[in-house]
């Protein structure tokens, strides 16, 4: 899978009206350090490997929108805000009916992804939009907060309705799917939230106990030197352990493995 440059631009005009071209250029200097993809020229229409776009993303994150989810839902937002009113993308939906929006989400998905046997589809329903993604490559908080948040605001910038976002069915690495709601008249209903036993089995699939431990250790922010004292093994076989468990679970950085834990509420 690859992702397209319009989402590093788009992420080039948030931190620099935020915090400066400086703190651009340090973050953006830094990935391109670790990350060779990132040395050649980006432009809208360019395309990045996951690995290397979900690394920058999670030291993006981590810099300047450290809030989790909520934080990452306005990222979203602010992307599409920018892509659709003075963006790239301001002539994509040239006449936004909701039915013209609903048949756009599909396109956008493409527009952003390549090289993916990942699918969006949008149907419209009583009470507004359905949005759903499946054979998704991995499992990433920017796969669910970040594009819910960018959906729900392209869908806020052309109706006059309140939008709420609500999850209809989410299966980590494999799908997201969510319903907007527009119908102010819409009871939501809340989803059930999983049972501790349900986190463990989720993870036992992929994770040993070792593998586990380390990883959460990783992600409340302790060292290798740190985590080897802990557990009584040497630093050298924590690297091991992390990058078996980064392999497993699809994340690439501390960062990562932070929103990994955070996500399953694990990191107590």
């Amino acid at each position: 899978m690859k992702v397209s440059g319009l989402s590093i631009l788009t992420r080039k005009v948030l931190v620099t009206r935020q915090f400066g071209a400086e703190a651009w250029r340090a973050l953006f200097r830094d990935v391109a350090g670790e990350r060779s993809a990132f040395r050649a020229p980006i432009t809208s229409t360019s395309f990045v490997p996951l690995h290397d776009y979900l690394a920058f993303h999670d030291e993006f994150a981590r810099r300047f929108f450290p809030g989790g989810s909520g934080a990452l839902r306005d990222v979203g937002a602010d992307s599409a805000r920018f892509a659709f009113v003075e963006g790239p993308l301001k002539d994509f939906v040239p006449e936004p009916t909701i039915e013209a929006l609903a048949a756009a989400l599909p396109r956008l998905w493409q527009r952003y992804f390549t090289d993916t046997a990942s699918q969006a589809e949008a149907t419209l329903t009583e009470h507004g939009v359905e949005f759903r993604v499946s054979e998704l490559p991995t499992w990433h908080p920017y796969f669910e907060h970040v594009v819910v948040g960018y959906v729900k605001e392209l869908l806020e910038i052309h109706c006059a309705n309140p939008i709420t976002a609500e999850r209809v069915k989410h299966d980590p690495g494999r799908e997201c799917w969510y319903r907007f709601v527009m119908d102010p008249g819409y009871v939501a209903v809340k989803p059930k939230q999983p049972r501790a036993v349900d986190r463990r089995r989720e993870r036992e699939r992929v994770l040993t106990d070792r593998e586990f431990e380390v990883l959460r250790l990783v992600g409340i922010g302790k060292t290798n030197r740190e985590i080897g004292f802990l557990l009584g093994i040497s630093p050298k076989t924590v690297q091991h352990h992390v990058m078996h468990a980064y392999d497993k679970v699809g994340i690439y950085t501390r960062a990562g493995a932070a929103l990994w834990i955070a996500e399953r509420g694990l990191a107590v």
